[in-house]
């Protein structure tokens, strides 16, 4: 990748197919070698990478409320942006378990007078199309008071 100072969009379109021209972050302007998508057949770690990656990609708008507030708080300052660290995570677990890490779409504290709950709604998702997707809630302690 590297920063392009000035561009015009003739050399822009000249270039298109050899070389993308992009803004970073919607600030900087950006080119690198035009990204190549690999030509099937594809092996099996590649479509399985693949199926986990767009599962990913489509769980990123089912977050919501208080994570989906957290997640942007904790983006802040960052280069990559939350739905980038999301995927990123999802992939990382994926590689190292060949599974889909449950993912936690909101939360709810109970506090009592002996002590504070959390309760999660989790979706679990599955790499095979055929088992259908669980959501559930999961309750866990937090603290004795």
């Amino acid at each position: 990748m590297a920063i392009v100072d000035k561009i015009t969009g003739e050399k822009i379109e000249k270039l298109r197919g050899k070389v993308d021209f992009y803004l970073l972050r919607g600030i900087l302007p950006v080119a690198r070698r035009w990204p190549k998508k690999p030509k099937p057949p594809y092996t099996a770690l590649q479509a399985e990478a693949m199926a986990v990656f767009a599962i990913a990609s489509n769980c990123v708008s089912r977050i919501e409320g208080k994570i989906l507030e957290a997640w942007r708080i904790g983006s802040v300052g960052k280069t990559a942006s939350w739905p980038d660290t999301f995927r990123g995570i999802i992939m990382g677990y994926w590689k190292d378990n060949r599974s889909i890490a449950p993912i936690a779409l909101e939360y709810n504290i109970t506090e009592t007078d002996t002590d504070i709950r959390i309760t999660w709604d989790i979706l679990e998702v599955f790499i095979d199309p055929n088992i259908e997707e669980k959501i559930y809630s999961l309750e866990t302690f937090l603290i004795s008071k």
